[in-house]
């Protein structure tokens, strides 16, 4: 994973604009956590936890459908900003096994990109326009992509009250 592009949470909100584009410099094994440098600030470099990082979409997936709530890139920007996908995606036939989309993906169906509707990116006319993203750049609602501890399965023997 080291040097590729993520998403990378770095506030502590869940407001528009916390996660970004970023590239992952380093992984620590013994603290779960990533170094990330910021797609527009290199200078930047971030210390996260594995649960604020996450891979971009090679677009075959499977997950995209119309009416899912996301989040991607904002058009001319490196910022995630939560969206709907507003029309159905188009799977392609696959690419070119010179594609770098991933081992093992170079034939299977993909979407190219995802039409959405952003949160709060009415005209002045109060109409929210159909903007076309990369699917690379459309990743699943965090609370979808991690589990929470709380959620986890408890394998502790339960208390036999003795």
């Amino acid at each position: 994973m080291r040097m590729d592009q993520v998403a990378a949470k770095v506030t502590r909100t869940d407001e528009n604009g916390s996660w970004i584009l970023a590239y992952v410099l380093r992984f620590y094994a013994e603290s779960e956590t990533y170094d990330v440098q910021d797609e527009d600030d290199t200078s930047k470099l971030i210390r996260l936890p594995w649960n604020h990082v996450m891979r971009l979409s090679t677009g075959t997936e499977g997950w995209f459908q119309k009416g899912q709530r996301v989040m991607a890139i904002f058009p001319e920007t490196t910022s995630f900003y939560r969206a709907i996908i507003s029309k159905h995606p188009t799977y392609t036939s696959g690419v070119s096994a010179d594609d770098n989309s991933g081992v093992g993906n170079a034939h299977k169906p993909r979407v190219k990109e995802v039409i959405l509707k952003f949160e709060d990116d009415e005209d002045a006319d109060g109409k929210t326009p159909h903007r076309r993203v990369p699917s690379r750049y459309v990743i699943p609602l965090p609370a979808k992509y991690y589990y929470e501890d709380d959620d986890d399965v408890d394998l502790t023997a339960p208390n036999s009250g003795v």
